[in-house]
């Protein structure tokens, strides 16, 4: 399968603080891809590296197969960029900000432009400053779609959205990737989101791939347990690959995001735990344990 993004050890820091830290990530090509972690972890500047905003420190990048950096222009012709913090001036209206990109779109379609823009319920005429966080949301993906990117890449794009908003765009973006084979990366802290919508993850900690794969595989590796300990839980560690999501006198809930089994018949042998019992393998509560950090009751 053709990747539309590959990464290897890409690294990117600013001043002394290192923000990427040797970073390998693969996008699939027809893929959804979510990108996730906490704030400040490097997911906006994994993107803007991608986008060809700036240039990484060190490690290989290749995005619809050309350098970004070197190839930024002609790169940014062939995506499709949504990220809200985007400075637009107060004065320009929607349909300003479309005559602005269209030269930069070779492909740039007027008529997909309006009839996106109303299925999503957005007036061609209203000013960009003047729209709400969602309405403002759904006008940059009105924009970004617009050009029928190979590829977009989505910067917490569904910020404000209702739920009914929420449906249109998510059916809008897998219409379009049904119908172009285009790929999409976004990063998102709304894990609902991302079970409704993508068919992959990227897990970023501490400014590295902690997990990387498919939705699937996840619900098939992963498991959480609750597991009771014979003395004070205090002081114990759960097998080297999984980690405690919240621990009490006695107790702890162990999540591991792969080779559950494996940690699974690890707990059974330890000699300090009374009993273990499998909890629910629902995907929310799966990557929330990832994303937080161990809590006590």
């Amino acid at each position: 399968m053709t990747n539309s993004i590959e990464a290897r050890g890409l690294a990117v820091a600013f001043g002394r603080k290192q923000v990427l830290c040797g970073v390998d990530v693969e996008v699939p090509e027809g893929s959804l891809t979510a990108l996730l972690g906490k704030n400040g972890v490097g997911k906006s500047t994994l993107l803007r590296a991608l986008g060809g905003e700036l240039r990484p420190d060190s490690g290989s990048l290749t995005v619809l197969g050309l350098d970004p950096w070197r190839a930024r222009t002609e790169l940014a012709a062939r995506i499709g960029w949504v990220d809200e913090r985007t400075a637009w001036p107060k004065w320009m209206r929607v349909e300003e900000q479309w005559r602005f990109l269209a030269p930069f779109h070779p492909t740039w379609d007027d008529a997909e432009a309006r009839r996106l823009a109303r299925e999503f319920h957005v007036e061609p005429r209203a000013k960009l400053a003047e729209l709400s966080r969602g309405e403002r949301a759904v006008a940059l993906l009105v924009a970004a779609l617009a050009h029928r990117p190979k590829l977009l890449l989505l910067d917490e794009p569904f910020g404000g959205l209702d739920v009914l908003a929420r449906r249109r765009v998510f059916a809008a973006l897998l219409e379009h990737l049904g119908n172009t084979g285009a790929s999409a990366l976004f990063a998102t802290h709304s894990l609902g989101d991302v079970e409704r919508l993508a068919d992959r993850v990227v897990l970023l900690v501490d400014g590295r791939v902690r997990l990387a794969g498919e939705l699937e595989g996840l619900r098939a590796d992963a498991r959480r347990f609750a597991v009771e300990l014979k003395g004070s839980a205090a002081d114990w560690r759960p097998p080297e690959d999984a980690r405690i999501e919240r621990r009490d006198a006695r107790e702890a809930i162990v999540c591991a995001l792969e080779r559950g089994a494996d940690v699974e018949r690890s707990l059974a042998c330890d000699a300090r735990v009374r009993h273990v019992e499998p909890l629910g393998r629902e995907l929310e509560d799966l990557l929330a344990a990832a994303l937080g950090e161990e809590t006590r009751r």
